[in-house]
């Protein structure tokens, strides 16, 4: 884990510096970090970039491209594809769909696009993580299937005109963005009328609980440490927390601001389900992911 150092003197900063290179840290990341302090960002952009940086750069089950045999298995099998861990998305909410123009919405990594393209999708994949779209490119190339690739960022203007697509699909990310206002409000935009928007989000009670003792150490007794929402960037700025740059900044959300967030810009939901991550010892008192299907009025 790594800490964001606030640098007030050329001495502090030295010690820190030798400090991060003992412990085996990322001196690169550790650079990148100090440019952006340096170029006076705000905060918000400070956590963007580092997020994004991770996904440039992170290898996981998210970054892996589905192989040639995989896709084949798809082209011959009603579609599969996932929102959440746990739960496939059920076939029915895409037989709802007006058309078939749809908008993977930070949904790189050369999974779902190209199903969504081997299945007869007009495909457009917008992700903040260029390393992200390349795996989209490399299958879409490989396979012979279009997939347009756009690289942005949802706490910006979306890059489309109003009413392009018919479908948004948008799996577990939004845990990675502090404020869901412009996702929410930019997502029913560029919607079509009657088209439908679905998305995969973190049940928020599960960051009540420490990660570290979750995932990692089992003998541990599990105690309720966090309120909700969780937000690791102000947790930070508190000395409570440091960030681990593998997984980057997170936070939790409430159901509110997920639910209201789309129903105040225009969206009914006419569907949603729960899912659970069985690699983890929470999973035995609840669900951990919750999916929403929306449709725009």
């Amino acid at each position: 884990m790594y800490k964001i150092y606030e640098i007030k003197t050329t001495t502090k900063f030295e010690k820190d510096l030798k400090l991060i290179k003992k412990r085996g840290y990322d001196l690169k990341l550790l650079k990148e970090v100090i440019e952006i302090l340096s170029k006076g960002d705000c905060k918000m952009n400070n956590y963007i970039k580092l997020n994004k940086d991770r996904w440039n750069n992170v290898k996981n089950d998210y970054t892996e491209p589905l192989t040639h045999e995989e896709l084949e298995e798809v082209r011959n099998n009603p579609i599969s594809v996932a929102l959440t861990v746990g739960k496939k998305v059920p076939k029915e909410w895409f037989e709802k769909a007006n058309g078939k123009k749809i908008l993977g919405l930070a949904c790189g990594g050369g999974q779902q696009g190209p199903v969504f393209a081997i299945k007869g999708y007009d495909v457009t994949i917008m992700d903040f993580s260029k390393s992200q779209l390349q795996r989209d490119d490399m299958v879409a190339k490989r396979e012979g299937l279009k997939i347009n690739t756009v690289q942005g960022d949802m706490t910006k203007p979306f890059p489309f005109e109003n009413e392009t697509f018919d479908i948004i699909f948008n799996p577990v990310s939004n845990v990675y963005i502090e404020d869901l206002e412009n996702m929410y409000k930019e997502a029913s935009r560029v919607l079509k009328k009657g088209g439908l928007l679905m998305v995969g989000f973190m049940n928020p009670w599960i960051y009540m609980y420490d990660a570290d003792i979750v995932w990692d150490k089992p003998d541990e007794e599990l105690l309720l440490k966090f309120s909700i929402p969780f937000n690791s960037k102000e947790l930070e700025e508190e000395g409570k927390i440091t960030i681990n740059p593998e997984y980057g900044y997170e936070f939790s959300h409430t159901l509110e601001t997920q639910i209201r967030g789309q129903l105040k810009n225009g969206l009914a939901m006419i569907d949603f389900y729960e899912s659970c991550d069985k690699r983890h010892r929470l999973s035995r008192y609840g669900n951990d992911y919750i999916a929403t299907l929306c449709i725009k009025l």
